[in-house]
């Protein structure tokens, strides 16, 4: 099984494809931070903390995507009285999971291969909704810090010298793995990595990777403006004449040889692409226009 790793007495995780925060609370009690993609990530959170003696009391959730919530529903099934707290522009989607699949079909009705678990979590309640600034927890004072662009308003949760940064950026096997960091809003990304990094903090934990020292931030942080900016730049030459959003993504995946695996997988990544593209018309680089073709995007 799994096994926290402790930075402090109050404050840990449990490293893995998505690494959940754990804070300890008053008489034996504990606030998880995210949950993982299903039931069985949560089941794996919830006797990691049974392992050192503590209960899941409450869950924080950072954003609304299924791999950080889709564990949510369990626990308040199978946990009397937990509470869920989370972002107030994220609590909606958490609550009604199919929004996700639908905006990503551009408001239509969704395709099945759209409503599975990678896209689309279980439904659970948020009991409470939050914005930044100070937040209690269990009687535990925590600080919130909006860092979106990852998410529509992803949060990161700090406590003691810890950040639970969330999506706020990537370790080095996700950015190699898929080529274009996902955004919503990459120029909202690009920002929260100076809240990131401007944290008095000494450990960062990241949703996806390694845990980071104040040593390795920058490198880091670097690491993931580096993937923007390559990103940025293959956009912008398949952009040299104009394309549709579907000939970008068939692009820039065969420049990078990595085609989609599952209808799933290319929604998001087109998505991804999306923002990218609307990020450089709102920069001035590009211009989006009508053509014979439909809705089409060309570099200035």
């Amino acid at each position: 099984m799994s096994a926290l790793v402790f930075l402090s007495e109050r404050v840990a995780y449990l490293p893995g494809t998505n690494n959940l925060g754990v804070i300890v609370a008053p008489d034996k009690h504990a606030i998880a931070v995210d949950t993982g993609i299903d039931k069985e990530a949560a089941r794996v959170l919830r006797r990691a903390c049974e392992a050192v003696g503590l209960t899941l009391a409450a869950v924080v959730s950072t954003h609304h995507h299924a791999d950080h919530v889709g564990g949510n529903d369990y626990l308040v099934r199978n946990i009397p009285g937990l509470q869920v707290f989370a972002p107030l522009r994220e609590a909606a989607f958490i609550e009604d999971p199919y929004l996700e699949p639908m905006y990503l079909s551009s408001g239509a009705t969704p395709l099945v291969a759209l409503r599975n678990k990678f896209v689309m979590a279980t439904p659970s309640p948020v009991h409470q909704r939050f914005e930044s600034g100070s937040l209690s927890v269990r009687d535990i004072p925590l600080t919130i810090v909006d860092i979106p662009g990852h998410s529509l308003a992803q949060v990161a949760v700090v406590i003691d010298d810890v950040c639970f940064a969330a999506d706020g950026f990537f370790g080095d096997r996700v950015l190699t793995k898929y080529g274009v960091p996902y955004a919503h809003d990459v120029a909202a990304q690009c920002a929260s990595f100076g809240v990131l990094t401007s944290l008095s903090v000494t450990h960062w934990i990241p949703g996806h990777g390694d845990a980071v020292k104040r040593t390795e931030l920058e490198q880091t942080i670097a690491a993931n403006q580096a993937a923007i900016t390559h990103s940025r730049a293959l956009i912008l030459t398949a952009i040299q004449t104009p394309k549709t959003l579907p000939a970008v993504v068939a692009t820039v995946q065969a420049v990078l040889a990595m085609p989609s695996a599952s209808l799933a997988q290319y929604a998001v990544f087109a998505s991804g692409i999306a923002a990218y593209l609307n990020w450089l018309v709102a920069d001035g680089a590009a211009v989006a226009e009508l053509s014979a073709e439909g809705l089409v995007w060309r570099r200035v």
